[in-house]
């Protein structure tokens, strides 16, 4: 009986990870399919409302995954996160002068994506990125989809847990974004596997994304 009903657990684990999924992908689909002035703060409500969903359907896992800090201290992890977002944004700025070189559509494609949600203002913009966007897209990309992907399925499962992150862009048709969505996924779903600190992740994630949209903007 104990046997059954762990297989029966984990098989209703991996249905509700696959139901997450969908739901993620169509959410984000609509959302960039929409392009509205207010895409930032759909956007973090969108974060906000996946980040809700994975605390419902795994609570105790994904606070745990949550509270771990992956042997490191305050200081080491608040160290790891800055020190990995800078080294992505340089990866961009390299990524950035070879795509307008290369391309001839780079430029555009890139300019482009910074025209979701020009019209909000940039202090809104950066608070959202960094205290909602940031870390809530790590909480259930890297906490609870990769994380439930991978422990059912070892490297695959990470393997598509960067794709589908990449996949939610595809909507878009710029190849730029999409390149980018799978540099970033790529980037932040080996540094969780390696550091298994969803902490660093998320100040790795939320300094990135205001540093290369509002700080420092590569458009």
């Amino acid at each position: 009986m104990t046997e059954d009903a762990n297989k029966f657990s984990a098989t209703v684990r991996r249905r509700r990870c696959y139901v997450a999924v969908v739901l993620a992908l169509a959410v984000f689909g609509l959302l960039f399919l929409r392009g509205t002035p207010h895409f930032w703060t759909q956007l973090a409500i969108s974060a906000a409302a996946l980040c809700g969903m994975a605390l419902i359907v795994e609570r105790d896992p994904m606070l745990a995954a949550l509270r771990d800090a992956g042997g490191l201290g305050v200081v080491k992890t608040i160290l790891m996160g800055l020190a990995s977002a800078a080294l992505l944004y340089f990866v961009f700025l390299l990524g950035n002068l070879a795509a307008r070189t290369l391309f001839a559509f780079g430029g555009a494609e890139i300019d482009a994506v910074y025209g979701f949600g020009a019209t909000t203002p940039r202090w809104v913009i950066a608070f959202l990125l960094m205290l909602v966007v940031g870390p809530g897209e790590e909480f259930f990309w890297r906490g609870y989809v990769q994380r439930r992907l991978q422990a059912e399925f070892g490297w695959p499962g990470l393997a598509a847990s960067v794709l589908i992150y990449g996949g939610a862009h595809l909507v878009t048709c710029n190849l730029m974004l999409i390149m980018a969505a799978l540099t970033c996924g790529t980037f932040w779903a080996l540094l969780y596997h390696r550091y298994g600190s969803l902490r660093i992740n998320m100040i790795s994630h939320a300094v990135w994304a205001a540093a290369i949209f509002v700080f420092f903007p590569l458009s």
